[in-house]
Order: structure tokens, then sequence, then C-alpha cells
């Protein structure tokens, strides 16, 4: 019974991660439109937008690669960034508008560009950390269960395959048919659900 619900678990944080990186991409393109309204300019904010994530990424893979590797339960931590990542994705809009406010009050300041990347990086480091701490982390709960290796190769493609079906459906889908608002909010319960799913699974494994 023990090795069916570590397959089961191992089949679950797979498809986890999938999703998780489905919503990354989501996020990066659907963010672009209220970035814009910020800068003015599309440019600033991909590229505010992309150097931001790669940091958030690295850094986030770097400060948690210890603690993923000493926890007792690595699929509980992918449980919670992922409830951290969508309780942010909930608030992270009303950010950006804040923000508008904020800059506006900036106008004609030496260095404005700048403080407009340095404010708006502010916000979305915080999810790219997040995400950058899912890696070490859903890499010892997988390998955990089903040895290293070949696994992480695995792990990675999964998680590549949901971020191009994310940057697809944001583009193709869900901005055209149901605008900004609801797709970044939708994406966010796609991150609570992840985290929810996982701790149910855990408990019931605990509990089994």
């Amino acid at each position: 019974m023990n090795n069916q619900l570590n397959r089961g678990m191992g089949k679950l944080i797979l498809v986890a991660f999938a999703f998780s990186g489905m919503t990354a991409l989501i996020y990066e393109v659907t963010w672009i439109r209220p970035l814009q309204l910020i800068f003015g300019m599309t440019i600033y904010a991909i590229s505010t937008m992309l150097a931001t994530f790669m940091f958030g990424f690295a850094f986030g893979s770097y400060a948690f690669r210890n603690i993923a590797d000493n926890i007792k339960n690595p699929a509980r931590l992918f449980a919670g960034l992922e409830l951290g990542i969508g309780l942010y994705g909930l608030i992270i809009l009303k950010l950006f508008s804040l923000l508008s406010k904020v800059y506006l009050n900036l106008l004609g300041v030496s260095g404005f560009q700048f403080l407009q990347f340095v404010l708006v990086s502010s916000v979305l480091i915080i999810p790219a950390v997040l995400f950058g701490a899912t890696w070490p982390v859903v890499n010892k709960a997988y390998s955990k269960i089903n040895g290293l290796g070949k696994d992480s190769g695995l792990l990675y493609s999964f998680n590549s395959f949901g971020a191009a079906a994310g940057s697809i459906c944001a583009g193709f889908l869900l901005i055209p048919l149901f605008g900004i608002k609801f797709s970044v909010m939708a994406t966010a319960f796609v991150n609570l659900l992840i985290g929810v799913i996982i701790l149910i699974y855990l408990w019931r494994k605990n509990g089994s």
C-alpha cells in the first residue's frame, strides 16, 4: 500500500509542477498589460518582467537549496509555496494600481525610469522568488520517492511543458476571452488549488 501511495504522490507532484509552470507563464503574460500602463512602453515592461523573474527564480532556488535538503516533508513546503503564490496573485493587481499612483508623484525626478524599475521589481520579486524556490523543493520531494538522476529531467520537462501551455492559454484564450483581471484571479486559484490538493493528499496519506 505504501508503494502505491508513493507512486500516487510522485504522479501528483509531476502534474502539480506542470500546472505551477503554466501559472508562472500566465502571470508573466497577463501582468505585461498593467505594467505597460506604468511604464508607458512595452519594451520597458517586458524587460522589467523578465529581469525580475529570472533573478527571482535564481535567488529562490539558491536560497531554498539547503532548506529543501534538510526539511522533513518537502511536498508540504511545495504546497505552502503554491499557496503563497496564489494569495499574492489575488492582490497583485491592486498593488499595480497603487504603484501607478506612486510613480505619478515621481514624474520629473532624476533617474525616473530606474525608480520605476525598482518599484515594479519590488512587487514582482516576491512571486518570482517563490516560484524559484519550488525547483529545489519539488526536486527533493520527487527524488525522495523515485530516486535522483533521470527524474530531474522529467520534472524539468513537465514544468517546461506547463510553461509553454501557459503562454498559449494566456495569449490566445484567457486574455481575449475573459480579460486581465479574471485571468489573473483564475490563475491564482490554480496555485491555491495545487497547494490544497497536495495538503489533502498528505493528510490522507498520513492518516491511512
